[in-house]
């Protein structure tokens, strides 16, 4: 068997595999809700990284689209340059389908040198494009801080409940005077 047909024939197992995995990298709690919860509303991050990792592999494997994979992975890989992800831990997506691939390919039995080398190279490419859009993302999130910032309007995002004014190191606290009588 040729690694493609393989990749088009257990692209339901190669799939929730790779969604399990990626999945797996938010932290306990998180991971559990995201794959459990089915609705888009309830669960945007869940949803988000499904749906982009099912397009992704379309477009990669059956319609062997590569150029049109940026829009498939502009939401989920945002999602991911807000969160405290490592940017290696962020775009490692790519690196987490080869070993899932690699896995089914063992235990098919498949050893297709040319297939492999494609697919390589398209995964190679989906870690590229992943990084570019990670760094854009970043990058766009400190322009905003910094304009937030400039216009002084972090004072009141970065405020937050105006009981937090009542720390110790913000705002002095009033002394209380005991009355003698």
């Amino acid at each position: 068997m040729l690694l493609q047909e393989l990749l088009i024939e257990n692209k339901g197992e190669i799939l929730e595999a790779w969604v399990d995995q990626v999945l797996a990298t938010y932290p306990e709690d998180g991971a559990r809700i995201f794959k459990k919860e089915k609705d888009q509303f309830a669960n945007p991050v869940g949803y988000a990284v499904k749906n982009s990792l099912w397009e992704v592999y379309t477009l990669l494997f059956e319609k062997n689209e590569t150029a049109k994979i940026v829009a498939a992975l502009e939401q989920m890989v945002q999602i991911r340059a807000v969160q405290t992800f490592a940017p290696s831990e962020a775009v490692s997506m790519a690196y987490t389908l080869k070993r899932v691939v690699k896995s089914v390919c063992h235990k098919e039995k498949v050893a297709d040198l040319e297939g492999w080398q494609a697919f390589e190279e398209k995964a190679d490419i989906l870690a590229y494009t992943m990084f570019d859009l990670y760094a854009v993302s970043r990058e766009r999130l400190y322009q905003t801080r910094i304009a937030e910032i400039k216009s002084g309007n972090h004072i009141t995002t970065d405020g937050g409940c105006p009981s937090k004014l009542m720390d110790k190191n913000i705002a002095p606290k009033a002394e209380l005077k005991t009355i003698n009588v």
